[in-house]
């Protein structure tokens, strides 16, 4: 049987270089837009490279807080903090940097739409060809359900789980190519219950800001 890898992740904001390698890896990527929203990750905000290491933050309503990612709406009526981000960008990185300043410059009101429209920017330019899978677009993902990723009571996060392995099998995954933190609380017997291999990706510690970064190297 031939090797089907597939990965996820949060649709992130401009996610980190380590993210897209991963999905570069796969055959497949799941992006998790009915994971719970947590404040202080990486859903709404990341940063540029060091020495500047500037964050870019793009402001969410603070009731959205644990509701699903594609329910989490923008609280930046006047635009303004999203053009101080495009403005910042089209200083750091010139001409590379225009079609993400539109993107930002255009009154999205729920963070998922432009956090997608930036990664398949993002996607396009570096060359990656994995296909693409929404989770709430998948039977398993459970579209008007939230999954829960943040809860005290241990096998509460069990159907997280559980439903994760059972995605990767709705669309014929064998391989579930895990990021590297994986390791410290992913339970593979789900995913070995269905007869898939559980692997992890190996970032070596390298530094990690966004991916857009990325292109000035391409």
């Amino acid at each position: 049987m031939s090797r089907v890898v597939v990965t996820g992740h949060q649709v992130n904001f401009l996610p980190g270089c380590s993210v897209l390698a991963k999905v570069a890896e796969a055959d497949h990527v799941i992006w998790m837009d009915a994971f719970q929203y947590e404040r202080h990750g990486f859903v709404n905000r990341n940063r540029l490279e060091w020495p500047d290491g500037s964050w870019m933050t793009v402001p969410v309503n603070e009731a959205d807080t644990f509701q699903p990612i594609n329910q989490v709406r923008i609280a930046d009526n006047t635009g303004r903090i999203r053009e101080k981000i495009a403005r910042g960008l089209v200083m750091k990185l010139g001409a590379l940097a225009e079609p993400y300043a539109a993107e930002l410059r255009k009154p999205y009101k729920m963070l998922v739409a432009l956090n997608w429209q930036l990664l398949q920017l993002l996607i396009g330019q570096l060359g990656i060809t994995t296909a693409h899978h929404f989770q709430s677009h998948l039977e398993a993902g459970e579209a008007h359900k939230v999954v829960p990723i943040v809860a005290d009571y241990e096998p509460a996060l069990l159907p997280a789980r559980e439903r994760l392995a059972a995605m990767v099998a709705e669309i014929g995954g064998n391989v579930w190519l895990s990021g590297p933190s994986g390791a410290t609380y992913l339970d593979e017997k789900p995913f070995h219950d269905l007869g898939i291999a559980v692997e992890y990706f190996d970032w070596n510690g390298l530094p990690n800001p966004s991916a857009i970064t990325m292109l000035k190297a391409t």
